[in-house]
C-alpha cells in the first residue's frame, strides 16, 4: 500500500476578547463616582490621585455591561474610604483609540493599574466589588495589617473576600517578615496578622506560629478554617509565609462553586486549573440535596487538586458548561465532566461511577494523576454525507474520512459564527466541486464548535479573559 499524505487546514479564527457578548443586559447604574478619561483629559485626571484603575471598555461589550455595576460601586467606596488616594475611571476604547493602541487593549474588559500617572501593569483581582476595592486597598496601603480584637476582626470578615491570618506572638522576626513577603506578591487573599489571643481563639487557633484562612462568599457566608490540617508552625521559621501560602490555595475556595460570570474569575483564577464540573437540574440542588453533600464531602480531599464546581441546568448560568461539554441542557439525571484549564482537556466520568462523594473524589484523584479518560465532542453522523459538495466531518467520522490512508484530504475546521468561515464558504464549495471527480482527493470541512478529536487542535485567537469556558 502506497503511503498517502493527508492535508489538514485549521483556521485560526480571529475575534474579540469580549466573544459573543454583544447582548449583555444594559442596566442603569449610578456611575458618578467613575472617572471618564479621554485623550484630552487623560493625563491631568490621573495627576490627580496617586493611583489609579483604569477600564478600556466597548459600549457593546456585554462582559463590560455585566462588569458596570461592581466597578461603580468600588468605585464610590473607595472614594469614601480613608486613606486611599486612587480614582477608578473608564475609557471608551472604540472612541479614544489612540489611547487603546497606546496601551496594547485587544479585548475588552481590560483593566490596567496606573501609578503616578505610568502604566504599572495588568488588574489581575476579580469582577465582583469586594474584589475590586480588595485589589485597589491593597495595592494603595500596607500589605499587611493588625487586627487588635475581636471587633476588629467581626469588621474585616464583613466585606467579602478572601483573609489569611497569621497569629504571632510579635510583628518582628523571621516569621512576621516571611508573611509580609508573601502579602506583598499574592492579590488572591488579604494578608491580615493578630497577637491578640482572643482574636486566636475565634479562629481556633492556640498558639503563637500559625494561621487560619477565612473566606466569605455571597453563597456561603463567613467561613473560619484554622491551620486546615498543616501542623502549627514555629514563629521563628522563615518559612512561616510559604506555608501560609500553602494554606491559601488550599482553603481560599468554598467547598464548591456554582458556576458563573461572576464566579468564573474566581475558579479559572483559583491557582488550581483542574476542575470537577457537576452539572443537574436547579431542582436537584439546595444545601441539603445528596449532590450538595456528596460534593462537600469530597471536597475534603480534593482541595488544592481540583476545584468542584455546579452547573444548575436549564438556567443561563450553565448555558456556557452545556454548550462547551455537549451536555443536553434538559437532561434529568446529573452529568460529570472534567476540565484542566491549563491544558484545555476534558474529561469523561467513568460510566461504572455514581455522582456520590467517592465516586466524584475519585475523578477528581484520577484528572489529577492523569488516568482520567479524555472526553470528546461529537455532532451526530448526518444523513446526508456532504453540503454543497464539501465533505461534512464529524468527530465520530474522523478517523473512517480525515485518516483514510487511500485518500488526500483538506479539512476545514470553521465555527458557524465565525465571519471569516463564511466569507470563505463559497470559494471552499468552488474547490469542492472542482475535486468531485477524483476520487483520491476528499475536501471537507468540520464544525469545530461541535466537534472534537485529539489529533484535531483549532484555536480561537482571542485574550484570555478568565470569564468563562
Amino acid at each position: 500500500m502506497a503511503w498517502i499524505r493527508w492535508g489538514l487546514v485549521v483556521l485560526l479564527l480571529a475575534v474579540p476578547a469580549c466573544l459573543g457578548a454583544a447582548g449583555g443586559a444594559d442596566v442603569d447604574v449610578d456611575e458618578t463616582d467613575v472617572v471618564v478619561l479621554t485623550e484630552s483629559n487623560f493625563k491631568d485626571e490621573l495627576n490627580k490621585a496617586k493611583y489609579a484603575l483604569v477600564e478600556f471598555y466597548a459600549p457593546w461589550c456585554g462582559h463590560c455591561k455585566s462588569l458596570k455595576p461592581a466597578y461603580a460601586a468600588a468605585a464610590t467606596k473607595l472614594k469614601a474610604a480613608d486613606g486611599v488616594d486612587a480614582i477608578l475611571a473608564k475609557v471608551d476604547a472604540t472612541q479614544e483609540k489612540t489611547l487603546a493602541d497606546q496601551f496594547g487593549v485587544r479585548g475588552y474588559p481590560t483593566l490596567k493599574w496606573f501609578v503616578g500617572g505610568e502604566l504599572v501593569g495588568d488588574y489581575s483581582g476579580g469582577r465582583s466589588e469586594s474584589d475590586i476595592v480588595a485589589w485597589v486597598t491593597k495595592k494603595t496601603g500596607p500589605a499587611t495589617r493588625d487586627l487588635a480584637d475581636v471587633a476588629a476582626l467581626e469588621k474585616a470578615e464583613a466585606d467579602e473576600g478572601v483573609y489569611a491570618i497569621a497569629y504571632l506572638a510579635e510583628l518582628s522576626g523571621p516569621a512576621f517578615e516571611s508573611f509580609v513577603a508573601q502579602a506583598e506578591k499574592d492579590d488572591s487573599a488579604t494578608y491580615l496578622t493578630t497577637t491578640s489571643e482572643a482574636v486566636a481563639a475565634a479562629l481556633g487557633l492556640t498558639a503563637p506560629g500559625s494561621a487560619a484562612v477565612v473566606r466569605h462568599y455571597a453563597d456561603t457566608g463567613v467561613e473560619r478554617v484554622a491551620g486546615a490540617g498543616l501542623p502549627e508552625f514555629e514563629a521563628t521559621e522563615g518559612e512561616f509565609g510559604d506555608k501560609v501560602a500553602a494554606l491559601v490555595l488550599a482553603q481560599r475556595l468554598p467547598a464548591y462553586l456554582e458556576f458563573s460570570q461572576q464566579n468564573a474569575p474566581t475558579i479559572f483564577g483559583s491557582g488550581v486549573p483542574k476542575q470537577v464540573i457537576v452539572c443537574a437540574p436547579e431542582s436537584a440542588w439546595g444545601r441539603e440535596s445528596a449532590l450538595e453533600k456528596a460534593l462537600a464531602q469530597a471536597s475534603a480531599t480534593t482541595r488544592g487538586k481540583v476545584v468542584l464546581v455546579t452547573a444548575k441546568l436549564g438556567t443561563p448560568n450553565a448555558d456556557p458548561i452545556a454548550k462547551f461539554f455537549g451536555v443536553e441542557a434538559g437532561a434529568e439525571e446529573p452529568f460529570v465532566v472534567g476540565f484542566d484549564s491549563g491544558s484545555n482537556k476534558k474529561f469523561s466520568f467513568p460510566e461504572d461511577a455514581k455522582p456520590d462523594a467517592e465516586g466524584i473524589a475519585a475523578f477528581a484523584q484520577s484528572i489529577v494523576d492523569g488516568t482520567a479518560q479524555g472526553l470528546l465532542k461529537s455532532a451526530p453522523v448526518p444523513d446526508e454525507p456532504t453540503d454543497n459538495g464539501v465533505t461534512v466531518v464529524v468527530g465520530k467520522t474522523v478517523e473512517d474520512i480525515v485518516f483514510d490512508t487511500e485518500r488526500d484530504v483538506l479539512l476545514e475546521v470553521y465555527a458557524p459564527w465565525c465571519g471569516h468561515c463564511k466569507a470563505l464558504a463559497p470559494t471552499y464549495e468552488k474547490l469542492a466541486k472542482k475535486f468531485a471527480g477524483v476520487d483520491s482527493v476528499v475536501i471537507a470541512k468540520m464544525d469545530g464548535t461541535e466537534n472534537e478529536h485529539p489529533e484535531i487542535s483549532a484555536q480561537v485567537r482571542r485574550r484570555k479573559s478568565g470569564w468563562g469556558l
